[in-house]
C-alpha cells in the first residue's frame, strides 16, 4: 500500500489554516489506496476538526513541543518509524525541515508568497525570502496553490539549478462532506423577509478587505436598506472593526457574529444570497489562494470580488467584480446586482472537491515517482 504522511504546523486549525489541507486530502487519498498519517499538534480544536473530516483510515498523531528544535525532532522521529513513501509539508517553515528516511519523496506546498507581506518587519520578510528558495533546494516536488506562485517558483526553480523540478497548480477546494445546505440556519441567525445578505467567512484584517466591506456596506445602505453583510470569523483587524459599525451606526446593516464553529458553516452558507471575497491589487493577494472562494462554490451563489488572481481563475465572467480596494466600486457593483441576472450562478463545483484534487495528487505523485 502507498503511504503519505501530512506534517503540519500551528497551534490549532482555527489560528493556523494550513492543516486544512491535510484533513481536506485524508479521505480522498485513502478511497484512492493509500494510507494516510496525519503529524498534527494535540489540540482540543485539532481533535474536533479531524474527528469531522476523517474518518478511521487516517492515522492521526498528536504531538506535543516545547520549542521549535524540539518539534522538529519529534516529527522526524515519527517519520522515521512510519517510513512513509512520500512526505507532504503542509507549509515550508523551521519546524516543518524534518529529516527523511532515504527513498521518501518529499513535496512541499506553497500558499502564499510571505516574503512580499508588507506588515511584516523586513528581518521577518527575509527570513520567509530564504525559505521560500530553500524549500526548492529541500524538496523533490512543488505544489503551487495558485497561479502567481506557480510563475514565482518556475522562475526560482531555474535560479537555483532545478528546473526539472515537478510542480503540481494545486489550489485549495472544499469538503463536500462540510459544505451541504442546511435550512435549520433560524438557530445560528434569524433571518428577515425581503432581506438579502453577503456572508463573508474568513479572518478580518486590513490586508484582506475587512474595511473595505464594512465602508462599502455604509454605502450600499444608504441606497438599499434590504441588503446587509454578515461577517464571520475573527482576526487582527476584529476589535477596530466592531468599533467603526458602532460608531457608524451600523449594526442594522453589519452583522458581526466572530468565529464560528465549523458545523454552524453550512446553516450561514445556506442562508446567504451572495458572498464577498475582497481582493487587493497586491503580490500578495496575486499570490495567494482564499481558500473561502471554493466553499461557497457549491452553494451556487454570486461572489463580489475582483478580477485579482484565483478568484478570476476560477469564475471567469460568472463572478461580479469591482475595482480593487476600492469600497464605492464595490458598493456599485452590489447595487448593480438587481439589474443582471447573477443570482443563479452555474458552475461546475466537482472540479473544485477535495475528491477531485486527491485525484490530481496521486496521479502526479505516480507519474513522477512511480516506483
Amino acid at each position: 500500500m502507498k503511504s503519505i504522511c501530512f506534517v503540519t504546523t500551528g497551534e490549532d486549525i482555527a489560528t493556523n489554516a494550513s492543516s486544512k489541507r491535510a484533513l481536506g486530502l485524508a479521505n480522498p487519498l485513502s478511497d484512492l489506496g493509500w494510507k494516510v498519517y496525519i503529524l498534527m499538534r494535540d489540540a482540543e480544536e485539532n481533535r474536533h476538526r479531524c474527528s469531522m473530516e476523517c474518518d478511521a483510515r487516517t492515522t492521526v498523531i498528536y504531538m506535543s513541543f516545547s520549542s521549535a528544535n524540539d518539534e522538529r525532532r519529534k516529527k522526524t522521529a515519527a517519520i522515521r518509524e512510519l517510513r512513509p513513501d512520500v512526505v507532504y509539508l503542509c507549509a515550508f517553515v523551521y519546524r516543518n525541515k524534518v529529516h527523511v528516511p532515504k527513498g521518501c519523496v518529499k513535496i512541499v506546498e506553497h500558499s502564499e508568497l510571505m516574503s512580499t507581506f508588507k506588515s511584516l518587519s523586513i528581518i521577518q520578510r527575509m527570513r520567509h525570502w530564504l525559505f521560500e528558495h530553500l524549500s526548492v533546494i529541500y524538496s523533490d516536488g512543488l505544489l503551487n496553490a495558485s497561479r502567481y506562485i506557480e510563475k514565482v517558483y518556475e522562475k526560482r526553480s531555474r535560479r537555483l539549478f532545478k528546473k526539472n523540478i515537478p510542480m503540481l497548480y494545486f489550489p485549495y477546494a472544499y469538503n463536500k462532506s462540510v459544505c451541504v445546505r442546511n435550512d435549520c440556519y433560524g438557530k445560528v441567525f434569524k433571518k428577515e423577509d425581503g432581506v438579502r445578505y453577503f456572508v463573508f467567512l474568513g479572518s478580518l484584517s486590513i490586508e484582506y478587505g475587512a474595511m473595505t466591506m464594512v465602508m462599502a456596506f455604509e454605502r450600499v445602505a444608504k441606497y438599499a436598506g434590504n441588503i446587509k453583510l454578515i461577517l464571520c470569523g475573527k482576526g487582527p483587524a476584529y476589535e477596530s472593526v466592531k468599533e467603526y459599525v458602532a460608531s457608524h451606526g451600523l449594526q442594522d446593516t453589519v452583522y458581526m457574529q466572530g468565529y464560528i464553529l465549523e458545523e454552524d458553516i453550512p446553516a450561514y452558507f445556506t442562508l446567504a444570497d451572495a458572498f464577498v471575497s475582497p481582493m487587493n491589487d497586491t503580490i500578495q493577494d496575486w499570490a495567494r489562494c482564499p481558500s473561502k472562494l471554493y466553499m461557497y462554490l457549491p452553494y451556487h451563489k454570486p461572489v463580489v470580488t475582483c478580477k485579482i488572481g484565483e478568484p478570476y481563475e476560477v469564475l471567469q465572467e460568472k463572478g461580479v467584480y469591482y475595482t480593487p480596494s476600492d469600497y464605492k466600486s464595490m458598493a456599485d457593483a452590489i447595487l448593480s446586482m438587481d439589474k443582471n441576472d447573477y443570482w443563479n450562478m452555474e458552475i461546475d463545483e466537482t472540479l473544485y472537491e477535495w475528491h477531485h484534487r486527491g485525484l490530481e495528487l496521486s496521479e502526479w505523485i505516480e507519474k513522477n515517482w512511480r516506483k
